[in-house]
């Protein structure tokens, strides 16, 4: 009996949901914020893929092209348990580009490093599940770097107001910071990019502006118990990571949140969580490996 034939095809956007549901489903990581994800996939730039097997879904992926780095992120991945060992390296390859183009250099990609739960998830948080390394290491992907994902509860008492954290920016200003600070930060990926866009969407990309220049930037994030704070990057040479800590602070208390999440924390950001720590507890640390596939 011949082996029933897999089929990859790319998703229209108003059938994003089909997906969504599917990696609800096969997802290791935290229930997928739904409406969020939809308005990410939604996005110009962010194209889905899914896989069948006579008409059922077993797998896909969702990638975004970042025009800024001209690279490409993959933002999740999901397979049918039974399928995983022997489809999910067709399923990525079939999702990525063959060569390399004016327009896409790499492909970056996010996995843990344990295999502990992210209560996050999908698309807060691009990382994918822990099971996908094998098979995007056969695909050419090697580590680039280690970052940081942190969950903090804040402490009682209230903080002050430090910054002022405004929507009347010049984006290519904020897009200079970016640019400047991602490598001292240890942020040089695409990730970065991608979320940068996503906030900059849902207009909840801030900046703080010190002697009228930019000093920092920050995608804020208002969940039901936290706020999640990503990307974030600032320039030290204006702000402080004192006052950024404190206004990271003070933004949750005036929304009588009791949590931070912070899922995308560069090497370079080491004070940040130290100034954090004066005011908050750590209840959470994951370490996250940047694989990078160069084209």
């Amino acid at each position: 009996m011949d082996k029933p034939m897999m089929f990859n095809g790319r998703l229209s956007k108003d059938k994003v949901d089909t997906w969504l549901d599917f990696l609800n489903e096969v997802s290791e990581s935290g229930s997928i914020n739904q409406p969020l994800a939809k308005a990410f996939l939604q996005l110009p730039e962010s194209i889905t893929f899914v896989s069948s097997i006579e008409d059922h879904i077993v797998g896909g992926t969702s990638i975004y092209r970042d025009r800024t780095r001209l690279s490409m992120v993959l933002t999740s991945v999901g397979v049918i348990e039974k399928f995983r060992e022997s489809a999910t390296y067709q399923i990525i390859k079939s999702s990525l580009p063959f060569f390399k183009t004016v327009a896409i250099r790499d492909v970056d990609a996010l996995i843990p490093l344990e295999a502990k739960k992210n209560s996050l998830a999908f698309p807060l948080s691009l990382e994918l599940d822990s099971w996908v390394k094998p098979d995007i290491k056969r695909l050419g992907f090697s580590q680039e770097g280690v970052l940081d994902y942190y969950s903090l509860e804040i402490n009682d008492g209230r903080e002050r107001k430090s910054l002022r954290w405004t929507k009347g920016y010049n984006l290519n200003l904020v897009k200079e910071l970016i640019w400047e600070q991602s490598k001292p930060m240890g942020l040089t990926n695409s990730l970065v990019w991608v979320l940068r866009d996503f906030a900059a969407s849902r207009k909840c990309l801030m900046a703080a502006l010190q002697e009228g220049k930019i000093g920092a930037v920050a995608g804020f994030w208002k969940l039901p118990d936290a706020v999640c704070v990503s990307p974030i990057l600032i320039n030290p040479n204006l702000i402080s990571w004192e006052l950024v800590a404190e206004s990271l602070v003070s933004e949750a208390q005036i929304n009588d949140l009791k949590f931070i999440e912070l899922p995308l924390i560069g090497d370079g950001q080491g004070e940040l969580i130290s100034q954090l720590e004066n005011k908050c507890n750590i209840t959470s640390h994951r370490r996250l490996s940047l694989f990078r596939k160069p084209l």
